[in-house]
Formats: C-alpha cells, sequence, structure tokens
C-alpha cells in the first residue's frame, strides 16, 4: 500500500531538530513527510537571493505532489500562510500536526 505524501510546513526559525521531530511524528501517523526547509537548506545559501528564490520554487513544486499540508508548530509566519494558500489552491488537506494525530489514533 503506497503512502501519502504530507508537506511539512514549519517556521523558518525552526530548529532542524524541531524539523526532524515533526517529520518523525508525521511518518509515525503513516505519511511520508516532505520538508523542503530540512532538506532543501542543506545544499542551498538561503541568504542568497538567487538561491532563495529557487528554494521557494523547489517548495511549490513539492508542495504540488503532496496530499496535505501539515502545519507544524504553534505559530504561523508569512511564509507559512503563503504555503497555506498555495496548498487551499490546489484543494488540498491543510491540518495541523495536533489534528492529523487526533484523526488517526482511534485507527491505530
Amino acid at each position: 500500500m503506497e503512502k501519502a505524501f504530507a508537506y511539512i510546513c514549519a517556521s523558518e526559525e525552526a530548529a532542524p531538530r524541531l524539523l526532524k521531530r515533526y517529520c518523525r511524528k508525521v511518518y509515525e501517523l503513516g505519511y511520508i513527510p516532505i520538508c523542503p526547509r530540512l532538506s532543501d537548506g542543506q545544499y542551498l545559501a538561503l541568504e542568497i537571493p538567487d538561491e532563495k528564490r529557487t528554494f521557494y520554487s523547489i517548495a511549490r513544486q513539492k508542495l504540488g505532489r503532496c496530499r496535505m499540508l501539515v502545519v507544524c508548530g504553534n505559530e504561523i509566519s508569512t511564509a507559512m500562510t503563503a504555503e497555506i494558500g498555495q496548498a487551499e489552491k490546489r484543494n488540498l488537506i491543510c491540518t495541523t500536526l495536533d489534528g492529523l494525530a487526533k484523526i488517526k489514533g482511534p485507527e491505530e
């Protein structure tokens, strides 16, 4: 059985250890986490404007291949609002990590 891709939407300030924790939780809930902030930030220098634009372009393309967007963290940044808006335009499921856990909980 194939698992659905879940886009991890998190603050730009989220530490890598926190992003890893979000990804792990999504994985444990039965989805494949896609986290551009964790993966693409490894090879792109986001302080360089051209590479930051490339980062957002790659993130949009990855979001388009996901079935859902999972909002992680307590606050929503401007960049996160833009990602949520893109997901809504594509009619993707938008939920929080806590919401996803509540939905998947009774099945376990």
